[in-house]
């Protein structure tokens, strides 16, 4: 039987936003792999990823968290339909990386994959060209719409 993709890596502590990172987004999340949802804030910035648990969270032994945009294989919508409840389960963001998949929960779930496929769009015409896989169905953002 192989290993949970869903279990968090074992790797120390992410380092803070630094002074140097260009913040674009932030707000409340729940990084809910694992038995214990970590509760907290995580920010976008043009490299990464920063989830940083809430005091609470940190004393059960939470640490702070990073994705690199450039390990991201993925970025699913479950469900992946807009409309489509599943089982109780809030909408959730999948994010793909080879260690782990990150299931990560938000207050406007769309807004964010929408942040960062623009994110990544910047990164495409800075040149560099990795690009995850977005994968949601039944949601269109008109501000991003090609015509």
């Amino acid at each position: 039987m192989g290993k949970s993709r869903k279990k968090l890596p074992r790797v120390p502590a992410a380092p803070p936003v630094g002074d140097d990172e260009r913040q674009r987004k932030s707000g409340e999340a729940d990084l809910q792999n694992g038995w214990l949802s970590r509760h907290g804030r995580i920010v976008l910035t043009d490299e990464r990823l920063i989830f940083t648990p809430t005091a609470l969270d940190r004393a059960m032994l939470a640490k702070r968290r990073e994705i690199i945009l450039d390990e991201v294989s993925e970025l699913e919508r479950f469900p992946k339909h807009v409309d489509t409840g599943w089982g109780g389960k809030r909408a959730r963001v999948l994010v793909h990386t080879e260690p782990c998949i990150y299931e990560i929960m938000l207050p406007d779930i769309d807004a964010w994959i929408d942040a960062m496929e623009k994110i990544y769009d910047l990164r495409v015409k800075a040149g560099r060209p990795h690009k995850p896989t977005i994968t949601r169905e039944g949601y269109e953002n008109l501000l991003l719409a090609d015509e």
